[in-house]
């Protein structure tokens, strides 16, 4: 009967850490601000992880801030223009109190900084025929700055991906 207990508690503490954890992930997208990010995406592939977007937002590229590192956070503050697309406003190395993204500082280039946000790749499955021009971003920001990707818009649309089918080589 004792067993039974701690195996009962083993599977519960287990069962709760995976439960915080997709919580933790799903966050953003249960509660986030809706924002549309305007991007410049190429289309690789990669045996190992398959077919993805790698994905280079307008708001990756920024003006430095004074002494800040690589790999330090920053908060960008964003707001959204006529079109609806939101624009970095602002970066800073504290938190503002309106809507923003939180990234990672990963290089720096004279005067400018990117930044990653911790949405730069977007999967799909292989022979996907996908516009590589055109396409901005729906995510979600929580109020902590965490984004995740809800879907891509191809001019203002939903994407619809189709899958091609593979050709057969004698």
């Amino acid at each position: 009967m004792n067993q039974l207990k701690r195996l009962g508690i083993v599977l519960s503490i287990l069962i709760g850490v995976v439960l915080l954890f997709t919580l933790y992930l799903s966050w953003p997208l249960l509660t986030g601000t809706t924002v549309i990010l305007d991007t410049l995406p190429i289309d690789p592939f990669d045996p190992l992880r398959g077919q993805y977007v790698v994905i280079n937002y307008e708001i990756s590229t920024l003006p430095s801030i004074a002494d800040t590192n690589v790999g330090q956070t920053v908060f960008v503050s964003l707001a959204p223009n006529d079109e609806g697309i939101w624009e970095a406003q602002k970066a800073s190395l504290t938190k503002p109190s309106n809507i923003f993204i939180r990234g990672t500082t990963k290089r720096y280039s004279g005067n400018e900084m990117t930044i990653e946000y911790g949405i730069e790749q977007f999967f799909f499955e292989r022979n996907a025929d996908l516009p590589t021009e055109n396409i901005t971003v729906e995510a979600k920001v929580s109020s902590s700055g965490q984004a995740r990707i809800v879907q891509l818009l191809h001019k203002g649309e939903p994407i619809e991906i189709e899958y091609k089918k593979p050709s057969l080589t004698s």
